[in-house]
């Protein structure tokens, strides 16, 4: 059995605990400066003396992070969208540049520099900005109980993003960077 903690320590431990209810022992243990056997005991003395007090911190702060996680969810889907936008906007200077690639009057650093016009062009990070924002609301869905799995979902994002792949792999073909970077 641990010595008994003084009050103090006692209090903040009540506060780390009503702060994060899923701490760890380990963690509390160093937190307070004590043994991990001690965080244990007390942890677990702290959660007995008032479970009801405990159960409703952990449900407003399972709360919270649903919210904080459904914000983070709309401020991705608000990039994804100005992403999408400009990248529908480009759709015609990405035609007119792949045409232009195309002109045999041009010489290979002309058409190496038409290629860097169009990289520029494309979405970037689309794919980092869709797997965080899906990873998010996942983990939000999870935390408010709804369902994380939808059946059948049609969704051209994943169209949108292969069709520039394919433009852009098509054009470094055109000029050789594929060949290059391959070899």
């Amino acid at each position: 059995m641990p010595k008994k903690l003084d009050e103090a320590k006692r209090e903040q431990a009540k506060a780390l605990i009503y702060l994060n209810p899923d701490i760890s022992e380990p963690d509390l243990a160093r937190e307070l400066g004590i043994a991990n056997s001690s965080a244990h005991y007390l942890k677990t003395g702290i959660i007995k003396e008032d479970p009801d007090a405990y159960e409703k911190m952990r449900e407003s702060k399972k709360k919270e992070f649903v919210e904080e996680a459904w914000e983070v969810v709309q401020k991705a889907l608000k990039l994804a969208n100005k992403r999408f936008t400009k990248a529908l906007e480009d759709e015609n200077a990405i035609e007119d540049l792949i045409a232009s690639i195309k002109d045999d009057d041009l010489t290979q650093a002309q058409k190496k520099s038409l290629v860097s016009r169009l990289t520029a062009l494309q979405m970037t990070n689309i794919r980092d900005i869709a797997v965080a924002m899906g990873t998010i609301y996942d983990k939000g869905a999870l935390a408010a109980g709804e369902p994380t799995v939808i059946s059948e979902r049609k969704d051209p994002t994943s169209d949108l993003i292969k069709e520039m792949d394919e433009k852009l792999e098509s054009l470094k073909r055109m000029t050789g960077q594929l060949d290059q970077r391959s070899a």
